[in-house]
């Protein structure tokens, strides 16, 4: 029994010492590997972040004109129905104007005015958009490259935000007075309401899509590779330094 408890002693502090022994080695080149791969992924991040404003300017410089005429087009069509309905007031041999129609009227007259303000702001937006980010990639540093990304997406998304307002609104003025004239006009005003409330309803669901969708900037700025130092845990849980490269594709 003696000769067997030193032994046994013996196995278990060097059971006791392996662990650790291994786990400094397994840290130790962890930390070597992190430093080695460390400019890898740091440079995929900045190829990524550069190929990803590339594409923004590109749809900014290049698809502003086809955006800004959908956006007059629609003006066209909620000023002109509006402005119709205002001037020639059907309904209005009740003694006065029918007050429904002239509701729905001026809601439509003031979303086409929308429309026509918010395209040429975003018009404007888009532009100024693809001249900065081509100055950036001529000569700007990666962290601004990467600040600009971001800005540039919550931009694109408030954006997005108020001309679904805009658009909505304009369903719901086109609708209103479709409806109206549908129900208690006769003939060929009933025929128009129809119309307008069939197009109105399709401009509604035009303008909720752009509370549930995300702008071109922002989903290249979630596809982009990210790259930050982190404390990763080691095979018996102790702190290891290391670096997260995170996306979304």
């Amino acid at each position: 029994m003696s000769t067997v408890r030193p032994r046994l002693a013996g196995m278990h502090a060097d059971m006791a010492g392996g662990p650790p022994r291994r786990a400094g080695f397994v840290g130790r080149w962890l930390l070597s590997a992190a430093v080695w791969l460390a400019p890898t992924a740091l440079a995929l991040a900045e190829a990524s972040v550069d190929a990803a404003l590339e594409r923004v300017e590109q749809v900014d410089g290049e698809g502003r004109w086809f955006s800004y005429s959908i956006a007059l087009a629609g003006a066209a069509a909620a000023i002109g129905s509006g402005g119709w309905a205002l001037l020639d007031a059907p309904l209005a041999d009740r003694g006065g104007p029918d007050p429904w129609v002239v509701g729905g009227a001026a809601l439509l007259v003031g979303a086409g005015l929308g429309q026509i303000v918010h395209g040429g702001m975003r018009f404007d937006e888009r532009g100024n958009s693809a001249r900065t980010i081509r100055r950036l990639l001529d000569g700007g540093d990666d962290a601004a490259r990467r600040a600009f990304l971001v800005h540039r997406a919550a931009e694109a998304r408030d954006t997005r935000w108020w001309g679904g307002v805009i658009t909505t609104a304009q369903g719901v003025g086109m609708s209103a007075l479709g409806a109206r004239l549908w129900m208690e006009g006769e003939g060929g005003v009933a025929i128009t309401g129809a119309v307008f409330t069939g197009l109105g309803a399709l401009t509604v669901g035009v303008g909720a899509l752009h509370f549930f969708g995300r702008p071109r900037a922002e989903r290249e700025l979630d596809a982009a590779i990210t790259v930050a130092p982190a404390v990763l845990p080691g095979p018996d849980l102790e702190p290891l330094p290391g670096l997260t490269a995170g996306g979304r594709f």
